[in-house]
């Protein structure tokens, strides 16, 4: 604090005019080591309740400063850890299916892993299911003919 905004503080505590802030925060400064030696009478003045809440109340906002420290740390650690797990479910999920859509077929003991070829066989494969299938369905709509 300003020497000046001490000597206003101190004339207002001497006329009775000071808030109870006002006295807390003289209180801590004329407390201190390096004040002049008419601030110290002050300080007597003011007693060991006013420094007692003024010292308080620092402690209190410390107290708080260190808490929001604390939960912004925290905050960032959580949130890295959920940027990071997110990019590992990604990566290994894109990883995962990669491997996962490799076409292979094995017929009659070989193995073709071509997927261009592997998915013409398996068209033919479906397209002979249906035409089987219509076959089917057209006989047994000749047995109802008759």
């Amino acid at each position: 604090m300003k020497t000046e905004e001490t000597e206003r503080l101190i004339s207002k505590y001497l006329a009775g005019t000071a808030t109870p802030d006002e006295e807390r925060r003289l209180s801590l400064e004329v407390n201190r080591r390096d004040v002049p030696q008419e601030w110290r009478a002050i300080g007597v003045m003011l007693g060991e309740l006013t420094l007692g809440e003024a010292l308080y109340e620092q402690q209190v906002q410390h107290r708080r400063s260190h808490r929001r420290r604390i939960f912004a740390a925290c905050a960032m650690a959580a949130s890295l850890a959920c940027v990071s797990l997110a990019g590992w479910w990604y990566f290994d999920g894109r990883q995962a299916s990669d491997s996962e859509n490799i076409a292979i077929a094995h017929i009659d003991g070989h193995t073709i892993s071509d997927e261009s070829l592997v998915r013409a066989m398996a068209e033919d494969a479906v397209c002979d299911i249906f035409e089987t299938a219509d076959e089917a369905n057209a006989d047994e709509l000749d047995l109802f003919d008759m």
